[in-house]
């Protein structure tokens, strides 16, 4: 025979076995997001684009500027879309241009390790394409090496919530006096969940002798947010600024801004937090005027003209 029981109710036993149904709830901690709460029906946000860019202008033909356009909100698939394009990229080393709102903080700091390993530089601007764009469903073949056509310019462009992290990995790092780069508390999101899970076991001389545990169904059971970060986390940001050699006190100020608000940080402080490297801006990584130079800079690319496409046609 064997009988059944629910945590917390009578035991119904049997000769041999029993089953016992208990619940229990498991809290897991997501990475943490942007502050602000997010309106029930607002739209999906647009993950974080990469795309390889080359300057539109072809006067520099044939060694142009390119660089890696990143836009968009910092997700958990953002650090592999990096990675691969990087891979695409080859032995290639390409500053990146960046604008982001911001978005999960681990990401941002996998995503900047990718970016220190690989030894790039990090400039918060647009890029404005010149024609094909990587929004739209079409193939970029202006180039030999497949770049998307386009121009980088400082003014307008932002990097607010987790970006800076990102920021903070380039080897150089410009902000120009057009940029804002803004900061504030980490919102941690926990969400709930009723795991459901049976144990069977056999009675033995009146004792129960457990035979296995199996999870036989899951639910979700709601989700809060917390602001107070725990000290194994604060740890973890301290020694992240550390290791780019960006001064960790920034972690102070950004926990001193409600979630709610941002504050946008002064060149002053960008400066006196080492966020940035210099005083120049994407014109510094992705100018036409720095592939006149005698030492040309890695992401000063050589191509060979496309082969002209040839039609026949007969009147």
């Amino acid at each position: 025979m064997f009988g059944y029981r629910l945590a917390g109710s009578n035991v119904l036993s049997g000769a041999f076995a029993c089953i016992l149904i208990a619940l229990f709830l498991s809290l897991s901690l997501n990475r943490p997001v942007l502050a602000a709460k997010k309106p029930v029906k607002e739209p999906a946000v647009q993950s974080m684009r990469f795309a390889v860019v080359r300057m539109a202008v072809p006067t520099c033909e044939p060694g142009c500027p390119e660089w890696i356009s990143a836009s968009g909100t910092i997700l958990g698939d953002t650090p592999a879309k990096l990675r691969k394009i990087l891979k695409v990229m080859g032995k290639r080393r390409l500053p990146i241009i960046m604008e982001s709102n911001g978005g999960n903080v681990d990401a941002a700091m996998e995503v900047g390790r990718v970016i220190r390993k690989r030894g790039l530089d990090v400039a918060i601007g647009k890029t404005r394409f010149d024609g094909c764009n990587p929004d739209q469903k079409c193939k970029p073949d202006r180039y030999a090496d497949g770049a998307y056509a386009g121009f980088p310019y400082p003014a307008g462009a932002y990097c607010l919530s987790a970006c800076p992290y990102i920021l903070a990995a380039g080897e150089k790092r410009f902000v120009g006096p057009w940029a804002l780069i803004g900061v504030h508390q980490i919102t941690q999101v926990y969400t709930q969940t009723r795991i459901t899970y049976q144990t069977r076991y056999r009675m033995v001389n009146g004792k129960k002798k457990v035979l296995d545990t199996k999870i036989i169904g899951r639910k979700p059971a709601g989700s809060y947010e917390r602001t107070d970060l725990s000290k194994g986390y604060r740890k973890k940001l301290l020694a992240y600024f550390t290791e780019m050699g960006v001064d960790p006190t920034i972690v102070d100020r950004m926990l001193a801004v409600p979630a709610k608000d941002i504050s946008v940080l002064t060149q002053d402080e960008l400066t006196q937090y080492k966020l940035v490297t210099g005083t120049g801006d994407v014109s510094d990584l992705a100018a036409t005027r720095i592939c006149t130079q005698d030492s040309k800079p890695a992401n000063c690319v050589e191509l060979k003209p496309l082969p002209t496409k040839v039609v026949s046609r007969i009147d």
